[in-house]
């Protein structure tokens, strides 16, 4: 968990490796957003255009989040998906609107009051920066993981033997 303007947010550690000859440790985290992963939804066309809050709301229903900043309210959209997808790939349509989500909690003491999902025009901001490998950085180090491994699949479009169609 970490406080950054006024905002709680709550990170999953994925990985981390620590390093005893260089004395540095390595954590590779997800926002608290990752708690989307486990809720699928079917194909789904939208009747008419609607603005983000209502992709928001119909995506994350039941998971405990709720909208606390929404900086596009005045867009909409017509949006489709032909294939099932997780609710938290269904939360990436923030794209499709020109904006970027984030995720924060409201914490009393120990305790989780309010988990929020963020509706930004944009986050974060351009330091005009550039880095570059052997000039201003040395090394680029690549740790491959398991944590996309999937523990279930919904079989679909197989076609039985003796039938003619899937």
């Amino acid at each position: 968990m970490r406080s950054y303007d006024d905002l709680d947010e709550f990170y999953t550690i994925i990985d981390t490796e620590a390093d005893t000859s260089n004395n540095t440790i390595y954590v590779y985290a997800e926002d608290a957003g990752l708690d989307l992963l486990n809720d699928v939804y079917g194909e789904y066309t939208a009747d008419k255009a609607y603005p983000i809050s209502y992709y928001v709301e119909k995506y994350s229903k039941n998971s405990g989040f709720e909208i606390h900043i929404n900086e596009i309210t005045n867009l909409t959209r017509t949006l489709s998906w032909d294939t099932d997808s997780t609710a938290s790939e269904r939360l990436s349509i923030a794209a499709s609107f020109g904006a970027e989500i984030g995720y924060s909690f409201e914490i009393d003491g120990l305790e989780l009051k309010h988990r929020y999902i963020n509706i930004y025009k944009r986050r974060g901001k351009d330091s005009g920066i550039v880095l570059r490998l052997n000039r201003e950085i040395d090394k680029i180090v690549v740790k491959r993981s398991i944590a996309n491994l999937a523990t279930g699949y919904k079989v679909l479009g197989g076609t039985p033997k003796g039938a003619d169609k899937p």
